[in-house]
């Protein structure tokens, strides 16, 4: 959201399109992303079948309430996604359509005066929140 108030400010205060050279670098760049990070989850979900028993290993352990060492098998950051694997997909994939999203609006305010901007917005947030909600419940 901040990358898309600074191009927006900057439209509206220099009177000049510096999004239109750039957005098919920011929409290949976030393709390929999104493209390599489905393909990973893809090929770790086709082997499933064969990790059952490693899975069920893994997940027995990280249920149990033990201290973990910060030192122990590639740090910090590698355990925290390694425990929270299956939140990190959904993740990236709803951030990758909220970027979209942010293009999509930025596109279509344009060609719109600037106070014409915060009443959408925050109604899309609002509605984008509650749908999140009524899923998560």
């Amino acid at each position: 959201m901040a990358v898309a108030g600074i191009m927006i400010g900057l439209f509206y205060g220099l009177k000049k399109d510096g999004w239109g050279k750039i957005e098919y670098y920011w929409e290949g760049a976030l393709g390929i992303f999104a493209a390599m990070v489905i393909s990973w989850m893809g090929a770790v979900l086709l082997r499933v079948s064969k990790m059952q028993e490693k899975w069920r290993a893994k997940i027995s352990k990280a249920l149990e309430d033990k201290p973990v060492s910060t030192n122990v098998n590639g740090g910090r950051f590698k355990r925290w996604c390694e425990k929270y694997a299956l939140f990190i997909l959904p993740f990236i994939t709803v951030l990758r359509e909220g970027v979209e999203a942010i293009v999509f609006v930025g596109g279509v305010i344009f060609q719109a005066p600037a106070t014409a901007i915060p009443l959408p917005v925050v109604v899309g947030l609002a509605a984008g929140l509650a749908v999140g909600y009524l899923l998560y419940k």
